[in-house]
């Protein structure tokens, strides 16, 4: 970054010093984290950063692939959505799921204590857009459905979490980066979770499938039946919606519900999270494992159809 060694020996003594540093780091990424993330700094504000934005067309493409998803360097490209793109080829934003995988947590992140695994469940998904988008965290939480009016994403905060929780960003950033590379090399096909999140917008389950599912469900002991109307309808179009696109149900589309006077909006809104959670505790009651089981399989097989182009 410089055509000349400075004058000063001790500023040159130093400048070679980095410049060896950085030549025999096996994990240049790594190195360069700690220059980048300055705590309580957003990390496209930190003096390095800034200093690389001037100078980064003459470093090395080693230099540059290892900066770029630690500085936020993108190069605009064309569409409707302005989306910018990294230096180099990546994953697509559209093989995030807006929940990160449950696998690729379990994997990189679950050996993080300190931070809810919500919170590193839905920060990693947000990040990961980012890194294939460009631009900030609200812009990439929008891609993936997450609504700004419960969550925000603010850099700044995320570094002030991590502080208060006595660890350290570079960590977070490190496993990241290491979820990228494996993305970028995947042992499977990836999954087009946002063609999954299109069909599926405003869905819900019709009427007439919501009949035919609730007919299979086993008969129970004694008088008393669960209700399985439209309130229950929409909450099972919601764990069909999660289970297909991998995102949270606080961001699931209601249109049913939504269809409703306000005051059964109200009333729904109140007891939504007690039906959320029999659906998703393993020691539910009877009614609901059994009504799991079957919104499972629908779930898998209206996946399949997105997937394969069939629709359903």
């Amino acid at each position: 970054m410089r055509d000349v060694p400075p004058r000063d020996p001790i500023a040159c003594a130093g400048l070679l010093r980095a410049a060896h540093a950085l030549l025999e780091a096996d994990d240049l990424s790594e190195h360069l984290s700690h220059l980048v993330h300055t705590p309580g700094e957003r990390p496209t504000r930190t003096p390095w950063v800034r200093i690389y934005a001037r100078h980064e067309n003459s470093c090395s493409p080693r230099f540059q692939n290892a900066a770029e998803p630690l500085t936020r360097t993108y190069r605009k490209i064309g569409g409707p959505q302005g989306f910018r793109a990294p230096l180099r080829d990546d994953y697509r934003p559209e093989h995030i799921p807006a929940y990160l995988e449950l696998d690729w947590y379990e994997r990189y992140f679950a050996p993080i204590t300190g931070i809810a695994p919500k919170v590193l469940r839905r920060t990693a998904a947000v990040r990961l857009v980012q890194w294939a988008i460009g631009g900030p965290l609200d812009e990439a939480a929008a891609y993936l459905g997450i609504t700004p009016s419960l969550v925000r994403f603010r850099t700044n905060t995320d570094f002030k979490r991590w502080e208060r929780a006595g660890r350290s960003p570079a960590e977070f950033e490190r496993v990241l980066r290491e979820l990228g590379a494996e993305l970028r090399a995947p042992r499977r096909p990836l999954i087009d979770y946002q063609r999954r999140r299109e069909a599926l917008r405003d869905w819900a389950l019709p009427p007439d499938e919501w009949d035919a599912l609730v007919s299979e469900l086993p008969p129970l002991p004694g008088p008393i039946r669960p209700p399985v109307g439209d309130r229950k309808r929409q909450d099972a179009s919601v764990y069909i919606w999660v289970q297909v696109t991998q995102g949270e149900h606080l961001f699931a589309p209601r249109p049913i519900e939504a269809e409703q006077p306000q005051d059964v909006q109200r009333e729904w809104a109140l007891r939504r999270n007690t039906t959320w959670y029999n659906l998703v505790r393993p020691d539910t009651f009877r009614h609901y494992a059994d009504l799991r089981k079957l919104l499972a399989e629908y779930a898998q097989q209206l996946a399949r159809d997105i997937d394969s182009g069939a629709g359903r």
